[in-house]
């Protein structure tokens, strides 16, 4: 009797498992069909080139975000004089499906071809990455000759007592329904066109990619301005300093916002964000 009790809840708990699962991936299909496209791509979320000038800065996207999310920065750039170019990176600017489908070694690909385009026509290349996008910078750093470098919420550590867990949740829950932010945060996510959803296979793939660069870091030796949210939700705070105390830059600055969260950068701390990282570009010109 003891044995046939156990086998019941084992199969009542298959039986969920399969439910859960199948409402998760409804509800991403869901999410994911409410954007606008135009030949399969999300409406406003292709790349961004803005030519001006001989210096060049490569501008790369986090992960489920697209160039829309760094737009601004790119404007901004540009009419301070810089070529900016902001790459898709693959997976991004479709479909989460799509982005389910790649791995780390595809955004390293995504990220390498750009700085090969902007090489063919530049001398100096400046690099800066947001989240993902960071970790893309330091890897690019680390292999080519960079000019100087900008990360912004960068990790090394993910602050989720959940990641060890991931393949367990992934049984029961492969998708993390609007998994990047806060309610208070749905505003700016929907302005910047973020995916609504995260493939905790893409979860995965970034913890293994942050575990491939960070022993990277010590090749780096381009200067390097890193800059971290103190409120930060998605990663830990101490990732700043893991940077900067294991690059081999001569040239090392640090930025702290103390009011801004992963994805939404308050207006006044926007706007330091923007000239600080000016300052610093202007400030290693001739290094």
């Amino acid at each position: 009797m003891k044995f046939k009790k156990t086998i019941s809840f084992i199969l009542i708990l298959i039986l969920l498992g399969i439910v859960s699962r199948g409402i998760d991936t409804y509800s991403a299909k869901f999410l994911d069909a409410r954007y606008q496209r135009q030949n399969g791509v999300i409406i406003g979320t292709e790349e961004i080139y803005l030519e001006n000038g001989q210096d060049a800065i490569l501008l790369i996207h986090g992960l489920t975000a697209n160039p829309n999310s760094v737009r601004e920065m790119a404007n901004y750039l540009y009419q301070r004089g810089y070529t900016v170019y902001a790459p898709v990176i693959k997976g991004h600017g479709t479909s989460v499906f799509d982005l389910e489908k790649t791995n780390y070694l595809d955004w390293r690909k995504s990220a390498e071809d750009a700085y090969y385009k902007l090489a063919k026509n530049h001398k100096k290349i400046y690099v800066v990455g947001t989240s993902l996008g960071g970790l893309l910078s330091l890897d690019i750093a680390s292999n080519h000759e960079v000019s100087g470098l900008i990360v912004v919420n960068t990790p090394m550590e993910i602050n989720s007592d959940l990641i060890e867990l991931l393949p367990l949740i992934y049984l029961v829950s492969p998708y993390n329904i609007r998994g990047l932010f806060s309610l208070e945060e749905l505003p700016i996510a929907t302005e910047l066109k973020l995916y609504d959803t995260l493939p905790l296979k893409s979860v995965a793939q970034l913890k293994s990619y942050l575990e491939f660069v960070k022993p990277q870091l010590k090749k780096i030796n381009s200067p390097i301005f890193v800059v971290q949210s103190s409120k930060d939700d998605i990663v830990k705070p101490e990732s700043a300093m893991i940077i900067l105390n294991n690059v081999n830059s001569s040239v090392k600055e640090a930025l702290i916002l103390e009011d801004s969260t992963h994805i939404n950068i308050v207006n006044k701390e926007k706007e330091l964000l923007k000239q600080r990282s000016y300052k610093f570009l202007k400030g290693i010109s001739n290094f």
